[in-house]
C-alpha cells in the first residue's frame, strides 16, 4: 500500500511569480551562454567547491574556501578529519546527484543511499543511511530549543510521504524552485535523522534542480545564499512552522535566493566570456584570476600581476603562457618590462 502524500500549503503571491519569472530569465541566458566553453569544467568543480563549503558551513564546518577547494583537487591540509570528510561527502554527493538521469524518480533507497553519502565516516555505522531512533531537537546560538520534530517511530512513515510528493504528478506541475524549497522545508522539519538533515535537505534541493532541467550545467550554488546570513535562513524555516506548515514567505525568500545566485553566476560568465571566441583551453583557476586582472586594470606588467596574485614571477609565466600562446593575452615587450592586456 503507498503512504499518503504530503500536501505543502502556500500562495502564489506577486512578489514570488516575480522571481519565479526572472529565475526562469537567468537560467534561460545562463543555458545559452555556457554551451560547449572552454572554461566550463573549471567553472563546474569551482561551483562543487563552493557548494559543499557553504552547505557544511551552515552546519559549522571551520573549513575555509580555500581549503575545501584543496580537497577538491585532491590535496590534504591540516585540518580535522571530521572537517574534511564532511567535505569529501559533500562533493561526493553532488557528483551522485548530478549523475542522475532528467525526470527520475527517488526513491526510499535512493533518499537513504544520498544521507549515506552525506554522512560516511562521521557518524556511527548504525545511523549512516538509517533513521533516528532518538528524539532530537533543533536549537539556537544560545541552547535553546526552538523546534522539537516529529519522534521516531514517525520518521520514516513522513519521510515516505514526503517521498511520494516529491515523485507524484502534483510536484511535477510546479516550477523547479518551488517543488525544491518545498521538499527543502519539509525534510529539515522531519528531521529524520540523528545529524544530517539540514545538509540532506539542500542536497534534496539540488537533486530537485538537476532532476527537473533546472541545473544550469552545474553552476547553481544556492547553500552559498543561505550560508551568507545563517540567522535569516533559520528564522525563516521557523517562521514556516510558527505559520501552521503555510511555506508562502519561504518560498519567496528561496525564490530570491536563487535569483541572486543566478544573477551572480550570470556576472561571473560574462566575465569569463573573453575565452568564447579563443582556441579551446581548459582555464584553471589562477588562469581566470588573469583574465579578470586584465579585465578590470586593462594592462599589467608582470610584477604587478605577482603582487596581485601573490605568486613568483616563475609561476606567473607558467600561469600566463598558455594564454599567450592560445591567444586570449596579448603580450608587448619583453623581460621585466613586458605588460600584458587582453586582445
Amino acid at each position: 500500500m503507498r503512504p499518503e502524500a504530503y500536501s505543502p500549503r502556500f500562495q502564489i503571491t506577486p512578489l514570488l511569480l516575480e522571481s519565479i519569472t526572472a529565475a526562469t530569465e537567468l537560467r534561460a541566458w545562463i543555458a545559452q551562454a555556457v554551451v560547449d566553453v572552454s572554461w566550463l569544467p573549471a567553472l563546474q568543480g569551482e561551483t562543487a567547491a563552493r557548494l559543499a563549503h557553504s552547505s557544511t558551513a551552515i552546519e559549522g564546518n571551520p573549513l575555509t574556501l580555500p581549503q575545501v577547494e584543496a580537497i577538491a583537487r585532491g590535496e590534504d591540509i591540516s585540518a580535522t578529519a571530521k572537517s574534511k570528510q564532511e567535505v569529501r561527502n559533500y562533493l561526493a554527493a553532488m557528483r551522485w546527484i548530478w549523475a542522475r538521469k532528467a525526470n527520475a524518480t527517488l526513491s526510499e533507497k535512493e533518499f537513504l543511499q544520498l544521507h549515506r553519502l552525506l554522512t560516511r565516516k562521521t557518524m556511527p555505522p548504525d545511523q549512516i543511511g538509517g533513521y533516528k531512533a532518538r528524539i532530537n531537537r533543533v536549537v539556537d546560538a544560545k541552547g535553546r530549543t526552538i523546534y522539537t520534530p516529529p519522534p521516531p517511530e514517525q520518521a520514516r512513515v513522513l519521510t515516505q510521504r514526503l517521498l511520494a510528493w516529491i515523485n507524484s504528478k502534483d510536484s511535477r506541475k510546479l516550477h523547479p524552485v518551488l517543488a525544491g524549497g518545498i521538499a527543502h522545508h519539509r525534510l529539515v522539519s522531519i528531521h529524520p535523522f540523528a545529524d544530517g538533515n539540514g545538509r540532506l535537505g539542500r542536497a534534496l534541493e539540488a537533486w530537485l534542480a538537476c532532476s527537473r532541467g533546472f541545473d544550469t550545467y552545474h553552476l547553481f550554488a544556492l547553500a552559498e545564499y543561505f550560508e551568507q546570513d545563517r540567522k535569516i535562513y533559520y528564522d525563516k524555516i521557523q517562521q514556516a512552522r510558527d505559520l501552521d506548515g503555510d511555506l508562502t514567505y519561504w518560498l519567496e525568500y528561496v525564490a530570491q535566493g536563487v535569483v541572486e545566485t543566478l544573477s551572480r553566476t550570470k556576472v561571473r560568465i560574462i566575465s569569463l566570456q573573453v575565452a568564447t571566441k579563443a582556441p579551446r583551453i581548459i582555464l584553471t583557476k589562477r588562469q581566470e584570476d588573469v583574465l579578470r586582472l586584465l579585465r578590470d586594470h586593462g594592462r599589467m606588467k608582470s610584477p604587478d600581476i605577482e603582487r596581485a596574485l601573490k605568486l613568483t614571477r616563475a609561476r606567473i609565466n607558467q600561469i600566463v603562457r598558455p594564454l599567450v600562446e592560445s591567444g586570449l593575452v596579448a603580450k608587448d615587450g619583453r623581460t621585466r618590462a613586458t605588460t600584458y592586456r587582453l586582445p
